[in-house]
Parts: C-alpha cells; sequence; structure tokens
C-alpha cells in the first residue's frame, strides 16, 4: 500500500517547479511576492510546497510557515488565525535579543483578535484588509473598552452591538487603544522591525484554500494582503484556481467574469501551474511505486532508480531520455518477479496517462494502485490462484468506465460458463471501435478505450474471472453471485434498490422471499450499494428498501442505523428518518 499524503520525495519531476519558485524567491528584488501553485485535485500540489520548503529550510536564510487554510474553518476567523500562526511561529524563530519584539507582535496580534477587527469603510479606502474591528466602540473609549467585563459583552462588541456594556477593565489600557488604521498601521511597523532583526525573509506557504467555503477562502486571500505590504515576505498558495475564483464569484455575487480573475489576479502575482503528467512521468511514477514497496530493494538502489528516472523525465526532448526497463531493472537488481511487476504496470502506463477518467492523476493512479495491492492480498489470502495482472486490469475497466458498465462486465462474467467471458478476446474488443453489436448498450461510450484495454495482456477471455468478480464486490455487490447469497436474495435485493414508496407491497413481497439466514446479509448488500453514492443531501428513494427490510426484521436495523448515522452532516429528511428508525417506526 502508498501513502494518499503529500511528500518532498520526487517521483515526479516536480522538483523542476520547486525550483523555479525557489529562484523567484530568493530574488529580493521581487519581494513582497505572491505565488500561485495551481492544479486540480490531486496533481500533487501540497508536494510541490514541500519540495520548496526542504530547499528553502536548507539555505538557512528563510523562515517556512506552513498554513492549512482549511484546518482553521469554523474554528477561527480566518484572518485572525493566519495572524496568529505567523506570529507564533516568529517567537519560536527569534533569538533571545528578539524574543521579547516577536512576543509583542504576538500581543499585538491578541489584541486584534480581543477587538475583533472588522469590516470598515475607512479601512477598505485606505485599501487595507479588515478584521471585524468596531470602530465606534474603540473610538468612543467608553465603558466598552475600560469597564468591567464578561464573556457576553465580548460577544456583543465583535457583533458591532453599540450599546453594549463595556466591561474589559485591565485587559485594554484606555489609553492604548487607537483607530483600526492605526493598529494596523503599527501591527506593520513592529513586523517589519522584527522581520529586519531577524534578517531572514519570511514565506509562507498556504495550502488547502479551494477547499475552504468562500467566506474563508476570501478572508484568507485580503489577510495575505496585509503581507504583501511588508519586506522580506513570500506567500506561496496552492490551490485549484477554478475553485478559488468559484469562491470570489460566490463571496461577491453580482460581480463579471472579469472582475472575478482581476481579483486573483491581483492577489497571486505568478501563477504556477503544476505540469500534466505525460506517458514517461506516468511510467517513472508507476515504477517507483513497485519499488518502494519491494523488499528485494534497498534504499540506496531505489534512489538510484530514482535519480535514472528523472533523469529520463528531464532528457525526454533528446536522444538520452529514452525509458529502458532493462537499464532499470539492472540498477536495482530485480529479480524474475519484481521485473514481471515493473512490465504489468507499465503495460497500463499508456491508457492511466490518456484516458479522461485518470489524465495521468498521480492520486488517482496511487489509488488505483492501492485498490490493486489490496484485492491482491485478499486473493492470496483466500487462496484464489488470480494473477496480480488481471486484477489491474479489471480495476482499470472499473475506474476508467462507468458503474454502469463495469457492472455489465461483471454481468458477462456471472453468466459465462466457469466465468470465462469469449467476448473479452483482443480479436472481439478491437472490433468495438467499428461496431458494437453485440456488447452491452452501457459499452456504446467507452468505445474508444474499450478497444484499447482490450489490447493490454493478460487476455482475458480464456481467464475464469469470477474471483475478480468476488474482489470487486464492494463496488458493485449486486452483479456478484456467490456461494454465500442465493438467487433468490440476489432478485430480492434488486427488486428493493427499485422500491420508491416505503409503503410498497412489492418491496414486502420481495423480502418475503429471503430466507432467514441470508437477511441480515442481504442488509449489507443494500448498504454497501447505498455506499457508493455520498449524495445525501437531496432526499433519496434507493434507501426505501433498506429501510422497509429493516421495519419488517428489527435484527437487521443496527446495521443500517449505523450506516446512516456514519452519514457527515445529514440533511433534515435523513435526521427524520433516523429518528423513525430509532424509534422503531
Amino acid at each position: 500500500m502508498w501513502s494518499d499524503n503529500e511528500t518532498d520525495i520526487d517521483y515526479l519531476n516536480h522538483s523542476e517547479v520547486a525550483e523555479m519558485i525557489c529562484d523567484m524567491i530568493s530574488d529580493d528584488t521581487l519581494l513582497p511576492l505572491s505565488v500561485g501553485v495551481y492544479g486540480g485535485w490531486g496533481v500533487g500540489k501540497s508536494s510541490i510546497l514541500q519540495l520548496v520548503n526542504k530547499r528553502l529550510t536548507d539555505d538557512g536564510n528563510t523562515i517556512v510557515i506552513e498554513f492549512d487554510a482549511w484546518l482553521y474553518q469554523g474554528f477561527d476567523e480566518a484572518k485572525s488565525a493566519l495572524m496568529t500562526v505567523i506570529s507564533q511561529a516568529l517567537i519560536t524563530e527569534a533569538p533571545e535579543d528578539l524574543k521579547e519584539k516577536a512576543k509583542g507582535l504576538f500581543r499585538r496580534v491578541n489584541k486584534l483578535r480581543l477587538l475583533g477587527l472588522g469590516a470598515e469603510a475607512g479601512m477598505a479606502a485606505l485599501g487595507l484588509p479588515t478584521f471585524g474591528f468596531v470602530s465606534k466602540a474603540i473610538e468612543s473609549g467608553g465603558d466598552a473598552i475600560a469597564g468591567k467585563g464578561d464573556a457576553e459583552d465580548l460577544i456583543a462588541i465583535q457583533d458591532g452591538v453599540d450599546t453594549a456594556t463595556g466591561k474589559l477593565k485591565g485587559l485594554i489600557d484606555p489609553k492604548e487603544v487607537q483607530s483600526p488604521p492605526e493598529e494596523i498601521a503599527a501591527f506593520k511597523a513592529e513586523f517589519s522591525a522584527l522581520l529586519e532583526g531577524l534578517d531572514k525573509r519570511l514565506v509562507v506557504f498556504v495550502d488547502n484554500l479551494d477547499r475552504c467555503l468562500p467566506k474563508t477562502a476570501i478572508e484568507n486571500l485580503e489577510a495575505m494582503r496585509l503581507f504583501l505590504s511588508l519586506p522580506n515576505t513570500a506567500f506561496v498558495v496552492a490551490a485549484d484556481v477554478d475553485m478559488v475564483r468559484h469562491a470570489v464569484a460566490t463571496h461577491f455575487s453580482g460581480v463579471s467574469k472579469k472582475h472575478v480573475e482581476d481579483y486573483l489576479d491581483k492577489l497571486v502575482q505568478f501563477p504556477v501551474a503544476v505540469p500534466r503528467l505525460g506517458l514517461q512521468e506516468v511510467q517513472a511514477f508507476l515504477c517507483m511505486l513497485v519499488l518502494s514497496r519491494s523488499s528485494a530493494v534497498n534504499a540506496a538502489a531505489l534512489e538510484s532508480a530514482r535519480t535514472y528516472l528523472l533523469e529520463t523525465i528531464q532528457n525526454s526532448w533528446s536522444e538520452s531520455g529514452r525509458f529502458s526497463l532493462d537499464e532499470l531493472s539492472k540498477i536495482v537488481s530485480a529479480n524474475a518477479d519484481l521485473k514481471t511487476q515493473l512490465e504489468n504496470v507499465l503495460r497500463i502506463a499508456p491508457t492511466l496517462a490518456q484516458s479522461k477518467a485518470v489524465l495521468g492523476n498521480p492520486r488517482i493512479i496511487k489509488r488505483m494502485m492501492n485498490t490493486v495491492r489490496m484485492r491482491h492480498g485478499l486473493a492470496k489470502r483466500r487462496k484464489m490462484n488470480l494473477d496480480e495482472a488481471v486484477i489491474a486490469k479489471i480495476s482499470l475497466f472499473e475506474r476508467c468506465t462507468s458503474d454502469r458498465a463495469f457492472g455489465d462486465l461483471l454481468k458477462m462474467v456471472n453468466a459465462s460458463p466457469k466465468g470465462k467471458v469469449k467476448k473479452l478476446s483482443s480479436t472481439d474488443l478491437e472490433k468495438i471501435g467499428t461496431s458494437t453489436t453485440g456488447f452491452p448498450e452501457s459499452w456504446h461510450d467507452h468505445k474508444e478505450f474499450i478497444a484499447e484495454w482490450g489490447q493490454l495482456s493478460p487476455e482475458l477471455s480464456k481467464v475464469d474471472l469470477r474471483a475478480a468478480v468476488y474482489l470487486a464486490r464492494e463496488t458493485l455487490p449486486l452483479q456478484i453471485t456467490n456461494a454465500t447469497l442465493s438467487p433468490e436474495t440476489i432478485k430480492a435485493i434488486a427488486a428493493l434498490l427499485q422500491i420508491s414508496t416505503r409503503v410498497s407491497k412489492a418491496a414486502g413481497t420481495a423480502i418475503d422471499t429471503i430466507p432467514l439466514d441470508e437477511r441480515s446479509a442481504a442488509m449489507s448488500e443494500l448498504i454497501n450499494t447505498l455506499r457508493q453514492d455520498g449524495d445525501w443531501s437531496r432526499k433519496r428513494a434507493d434507501v426505501n428498501g433498506a429501510v422497509i427490510l429493516a421495519t419488517k426484521h428489527p435484527e437487521t436495523k443496527d446495521d443500517l442505523l449505523r450506516f446512516l448515522s456514519s452519514v457527515q452532516q445529514p440533511a433534515a429528511w435523513l435526521r427524520s428518518l433516523i429518528e423513525t428508525l430509532q424509534k422503531g417506526g
């Protein structure tokens, strides 16, 4: 299995992007600076940040602060959270002679948070980000600042209640109270003086901005704007640019597309797109996944292999950039089994690089390979004589087609003698490109992929695929005919998934055909199918059959309740359904 987390070990030649970003940050004439690392989900943005971090940390002249915008969503006001994280990090980094200055900056940030600097027309006019400051309460110098205090009064102040009885005695000296622009100016002056004393660049990584709600995303961008007016600072933002633009358009409703683009472009000076992986990158990535999990490859050989593969990518424009499996096998002293594993993954590399369902996305590739590894491990434990290459080919079909197309493939396996599907021969599948006659209708939309898929080895037409179908049961459980479920139960489950109302007589008839000892298994299969669609915001009819089964046979209810209760942020209709089941309805 392979970790799904970001890494600072480069398998994909992302170091070139990291080097380019480091060059910009190291150029003092460009500071203050903002760089956007743009790309979709799973393409390696966070890993690029790790590579940049490693290089900048090694140079000794840079303070790197990592800020996960998504982590603070819902727990803190986004702008003050960013300021707090930066000021806390500077206390850690400051030598003894600057500790008090760093702590002073932190205290000022806390003061800003306490006062709740916020949306003020005067600050906006100055081009400053707003921090929830209730300026009237501050400037009045009345009891809201100097009086006696409790928690409710703090909330009232932050909500901008003009008449709040301020009782914050001892927290803020009235003589220290300044107007919002003065507080921001004082913060900037203290921050600049501290950085000058440290004599280092400050680089802040802002990650997962595209996962935030629009309001939080905008607050983080506005907080960045404050720091981008300060010397020796740089921000590196990793995000899906389309998601961030959507947040801007949502937050500032009614603005034009041009204004949305201009807003982000003014904040992010240097956009850098994560390159899409080509064939050689996918080949290198797959090979490194295999080698990194092989007990036959030691650390030194693995690093030599990584260096060789990166050099082939970097020189792919020239004759010296040709990849050689024989050369790679020689570097790692690959035995026959390891070389076979490498050959297997290299066969599917072109499809992974070109398929619209994958497009060389490293996270998708890694997850698919994890699925293959899990299923192969299960096959070995169940003593199934099933080659890993067969599992990989079936998993590729599953990933690159639709649920319906994959379901029809499993039906073909179930309907074929001994699980051998003659129509899966490379010769027959090659014909699907010109004629779809004889193939399921659901395959028509994927005929180009299926024709190419059919030419990949191993040839499946003579392989008993029943074990492969069993291994795929968590994806489409209803397509499996196995020894544990009777034909009556499988038919009943299919009928229950089509029930449109919870007073259906057909549902009761179907349930009555399920043998007593298969009721729990039937509920498990229903739940597995419901799990495939993660959208519970809309009212769903496919849950009705499971609810009727749980009501009619209470011994199956607990399994359904556990599953429904695990749904994150359930909609009102689902909460009502759970309550009804809990009450025995």
